[in-house]
């Protein structure tokens, strides 16, 4: 719409100054972000809840992180109701406000908390992950309220940490706020922006096998000659590798999803992603221990809990062929699981912001290789169609780079973008 572009470069200086003081504020932590959003939430006259949560006791769907995953602290969200003039339909907005631990500054061409722009790119800690998608919740409704556009439904701004495992967004349905929709304003980890939706994220289960040996009974400092009098638990874990493949190999001729197979050929993967057993100092010894690390990746409709059945059925497979690990069991453990989700492309909220986009001479297209996006969780949670989209970033933090940066004209265009697709699905 042309109100919101014409409105946006009448006040972007504003938007601009106010992008810089999120990042100078990120400085100070997550809390400071969350009171200037309090702050900018209590300007624009909605009725807010500020609330701190205990990640470990958030009631979740189909995911699971064991102790060491799941968030360890309390954790503070800020939801803000903006309410709407009669019946129409309600959309919640919501982003992170917590950024990437600050490490060191290594590779900065500038201090990361004071921010620069140049060639039209602001570039700052965090601005990309997801500093820009929170400012862009207040400033689109910002937008709208400028614009003079009465809104028939409700808007439910959301902004909650999401990083190690806070579950700040699984928070705010579990204290039962619902809309009929939910945008996800984060910038495409893919640096494509606005050409990348996102309707669909893979899911993920990651887990470990520890395997126990045993060094052969002798004082000889090299085991090679009489390594057959040990246990060498490497091989179990080879054993244990090569049933897992056919597991694998069984996954990808039966598990299909047609957006996976047309990006990357297949549905399904299982990763190796660790495998430790001895030192490069010590190659004539036969180990105590071996671990190995996976993630397997799943689609729509998968169950972890049947998933988890079948990895230990595999892994049991080659126990029950092998005496010593009948006796010393290996120690399969499950560190983290989110399950998949997907938007309908025909649902409302994913037609009008596909016709919106193309308006906008956009072409958009979904992206369905970001896994575990936090779009899972109102679609898995309550059920609500759930996109996720943002304007052009690079350098990611949580990449290991550096100079972060978000293209100021696309983030603007972004914003016109969300005021439009806000606007016109509260009003149907």
């Amino acid at each position: 719409m042309n109100i919101f572009n014409d409105i946006v470069s009448k006040n972007k200086e504003y938007y601009i100054q106010d992008l810089k003081d999120l990042i100078r504020t990120s400085k100070f932590g997550t809390n400071s972000v969350q009171d200037h959003l309090l702050e900018k939430f209590t300007n624009l006259k909605c009725i807010n809840d500020d609330y701190n949560f205990d990640p470990k006791k958030i009631d979740l769907v189909e995911e699971f992180a064991n102790d060491t995953k799941h968030g360890t602290k309390y954790e503070r969200a800020i939801v803000a109701k903006y309410k709407g003039e009669s019946d129409g339909k309600n959309i919640i907005l919501f982003s992170h406000p917590d950024t990437e631990v600050y490490a060191n500054d290594d590779g900065w061409h500038h201090d990361p908390f004071e921010p620069k722009i140049s060639n039209n790119k602001l570039s700052g800690w965090g601005i990309a992950d997801d500093l820009a998608g929170v400012a862009m919740m207040y400033h689109c409704l910002d937008l709208i309220k400028k614009s003079g556009i009465r809104l028939k439904g409700d808007i439910t701004l959301a902004s909650t940490p999401s990083k190690n495992h806070a579950r700040g967004i699984a928070s705010v349905l579990d204290k039962e706020y619902f809309a009929d929709s939910a945008i996800y304003l984060h910038p495409a980890e893919s640096g494509k922006g606005l050409k990348d939706i996102k309707a669909f994220t893979p899911g993920q289960i990651v887990f470990s096998i520890k395997f126990t040996g045993k060094k052969p009974d002798t004082n000889e400092p090299a085991h090679t000659a009489m390594c057959h009098l040990g246990h060498n638990p490497m091989i179990d874990a080879l054993d244990v590798i090569e049933e897992l493949r056919k597991y694998e190999s069984e996954r990808i001729r039966e598990i299909h999803h047609p957006l996976l197979e047309k990006h990357v050929g297949r549905s399904t993967n299982l990763l190796f992603s660790f495998f430790e057993y001895g030192n490069s100092e010590a190659l004539d010894i036969v180990h105590e221990t071996c671990k190995l690390g996976c993630a397997l990746s799943i689609i729509p409709g998968e169950k972890l809990e049947d998933i988890k059945n079948k990895i230990q059925k595999r892994v049991d497979v080659v126990v029950d062929k092998n005496e010593w690990m009948k006796e010393n069991p290996p120690e399969l453990k499950w560190v983290s699981g989110v399950s998949s989700a997907s938007t309908d492309i025909k649902s409302n909220i994913y037609e009008i912001t596909h016709k919106i986009f193309t308006n906008n001479n956009i072409s958009p297209k979904i992206n369905p290789l970001h896994t575990s996006s936090d779009i899972r969780n109102p679609i898995v949670q309550k059920g609500i169609p759930t996109l996720g989209f943002g304007p052009i970033c690079g350098n990611l933090t949580m990449s290991n780079e550096t100079n972060e940066w978000l293209d100021l004209e696309d983030y603007f265009k972004a914003l016109c973008i969300t005021a439009e697709i806000v606007t016109t699905y509260c009003n149907e």
